[in-house]
C-alpha cells in the first residue's frame, strides 16, 4: 500500500518522523525497499524528548540505523522545565514546529500512524466532547502549514505491522514511558481498547470506519458552509452577524465555528462556541463582549465579530521622544512613528517642551473642523475605530498638551509661536478602512 501512496507525489522526496520505535522503524525499511527499485529522496528525523535516562540511547540506535542504510538523519532535543501540567500537548507542540523548520519546501513529511493510533485519538476526541471535526481524527494526508504530512499505515493495524517488522529481523525501540497509564494516550491504548478488542475482534477496524464517516461529512459540511461564510466575511476579515438572530442557532454555531477555523487555529471547543454564540449574538448593542481564546479573543463591534492577538495593555506606557531622533519604535509590534513628508502638518514643540507618546486620554477634546468639544469615546465612534484598538493607538502630547492621536484626529491648539512639523505611523494595525493610518 505504501508503494501506491508515494507514487502520487511527483516530488519523490520524503523526511521520516523516526522515533525508534516500531512504527517508524517499519516505515522507514519499506521507503528503503521501495528505493531499491524507484527513485526517491529519503530523510529522517529523531526528536530526543530526554523524558528518561535511555533518550540518549534511543538517539543512538537511530544514529546507527540510518548510517548502516545511508540515510541523512536529523537529531533535535527538547528540554521542557516544567513537565507537570499538559506534557503530551506541550511536546508535540515543540516537535512539530522543530520538524516543519527542517522540511524542505519540496519534501512531505511521512509518519508511522496506525489504526491503533487512530482509535486512541479518537477516544481522546471522544473524551473532550467534540464534534464530527474532532472525532474524524487523522486524515492520510494533511496539510502542515505550507507543507504536507502524510500517514501511509493508517489503514495498518499494530499487529500487521509487528508481524512484518519480525519478518523483516528488524530491530527497534520498545518505551517503556508507553505503560503508563497516568498519560490519556497510555490509558485508552493499554487498559481501554484491549477490552473492547476481547469483546469485538472487528472494533478496531469500526472505529477507523467512523473515523471516515466523520471527515467524509465534515467535508460536506465545510463544503456547504464555505458557499456561504465567504458572504458574511467583510473586508477586515471579521465577521457580518447582522442576520445571526434570525437564523437558527446550529447554523450561526457552524458558521462561527468554520470562521473560526479559516483562523487556522486549535478548535475551539463545543462548549466556547456556544458561549461565543450567546454572548456576541444576543448581548445588548452597546456591550463589548469578549470570549478569550489562547492568546486570542474573539470580540464583537457593532454587527460583527472579530477575531485578534490578545496585546498586552499600554495604559500606563510613557514614551519620550527625543527631538533629535526622527524614528520612534513603538511597543505591541505597533510599528513606529516617523519624521517625513508623508503624514500630515502638525503644530511642532516648543523649545521647552518634551515629545512624548501615551496610549490612554479620558475626556473633552476639541478636533480640528469641529466647533464643540467631545468626550474622545464619541470620536472613537464616530471614527469606527473598536474600543481594543483604542489603547493601541499613539497619542501624541507637548509636555501634558494633547496634539493627536496618530493618523486619527488632530487636536485644534493656539498654534501661535509654533513651528510646523510632519510625523506618520508605519504600522500593520487593522483599522476599520485599512492597514495604514493616514492624516487626513
Amino acid at each position: 500500500m505504501i508503494k501506491e501512496i508515494i507514487s502520487q507525489y511527483q516530488n519523490k522526496s520524503f523526511l521520516v518522523a523516526y522515533s525508534g520505535g516500531l512504527d517508524s522503524t517499519v516505515l522507514l525499511y519499506k521507503l528503503l525497499e521501495i528505493k531499491k527499485k524507484y527513485y526517491i529522496k529519503i530523510r529522517a528525523i529523531h526528536i530526543n524528548h530526554n523524558l528518561t535516562l535511555l533518550s540518549k540511547k534511543w538517539s543512538e540506535h537511530c544514529k546507527k540505523i540510518c548510517n548502516i542504510n545511508h540515510i541523512p538523519l536529523i537529531v533535535e532535543n527538547i528540554n521542557i522545565k516544567n513537565k507537570t501540567n499538559n506534557l503530551e500537548e506541550k511536546l508535540r507542540i515543540k516537535r512539530y514546529n522543530i520538524i516543519y523548520n527542517h522540511l524542505f519546501s519540496d519534501e512531505i513529511l511521512l509518519t508511522g500512524h496506525h489504526i491503533n493510533d487512530q482509535c486512541e485519538t479518537f477516544f481522546l476526541s471522544l473524551k473532550r466532547g467534540s464534534g464530527p471535526t474532532g472525532l474524524s481524527s487523522m486524515s492520510f494526508e494533511t496539510l502542515f502549514g505550507t507543507k504536507k504530512i502524510v500517514r501511509p499505515f493508517l489503514k495498518k493495524t499494530k499487529i500487521e505491522l509487528q508481524t512484518w517488522a519480525k519478518k523483516k529481523k528488524l530491530h527497534w525501540i520498545e518505551d517503556f514511558s508507553n505503560l503508563n497509564i497516568d498519560y490519556d494516550r497510555n490509558f485508552i491504548r493499554n487498559e481501554v481498547i484491549p477490552i473492547l478488542e476481547k469483546r469485538w475482534s472487528y472494533f478496531l477496524k469500526n472505529c477507523f470506519r467512523t473515523t471516515i464517516i466523520c471527515q467524509q461529512e465534515t467535508r460536506l459540511l465545510n463544503d456547504f458552509l464555505r458557499e456561504r461564510i465567504y458572504k458574511l466575511i467583510k473586508f477586515d476579515d471579521s465577521l457580518n452577524i447582522e442576520n445571526f438572530k434570525n437564523i437558527k442557532q446550529a447554523m450561526c454555531t457552524a458558521l462561527i465555528r468554520y470562521w473560526l477555523l479559516l483562523k487556522k487555529i486549535k478548535m475551539p471547543s463545543y462548549k466556547n462556541i456556544q458561549c461565543i454564540y450567546r454572548q456576541m449574538i444576543f448581548s445588548r448593542i452597546d456591550s463589548n463582549p469578549k470570549i478569550i481564546l489562547g492568546k486570542h479573543e474573539v470580540r464583537r463591534y457593532k454587527q460583527s465579530l472579530h477575531f485578534i492577538k490578545t496585546q498586552p495593555s499600554l495604559k500606563n506606557t510613557l514614551l519620550f521622544w527625543h527631538k533629535n531622533n526622527i524614528k520612534l519604535t513603538l511597543p505591541n509590534n505597533l510599528g513606529y512613528l516617523i519624521k517625513n513628508n508623508n503624514g500630515t502638518v502638525l503644530p511642532g514643540p516648543k523649545e521647552n517642551e518634551l515629545i512624548n507618546i501615551r496610549f490612554q486620554y479620558e475626556g473633552y477634546v476639541l478636533i480640528l473642523g469641529r466647533s464643540k468639544k467631545r468626550k474622545i469615546k464619541k470620536i472613537w465612534q464616530e471614527k469606527n475605530i473598536p474600543p481594543w484598538l483604542r489603547n493601541q493607538i499613539p497619542l501624541l502630547f507637548y509636555n501634558n498638551y494633547f496634539i493627536s492621536a496618530i493618523g486619527v484626529f488632530v487636536v485644534n491648539i493656539k498654534n501661535k509661536n509654533r513651528t510646523k512639523c510632519i510625523i506618520s505611523w508605519q504600522n500593520d494595525l487593522k483599522s476599520t478602512t485599512n492597514n495604514f493610518f493616514s492624516f487626513y
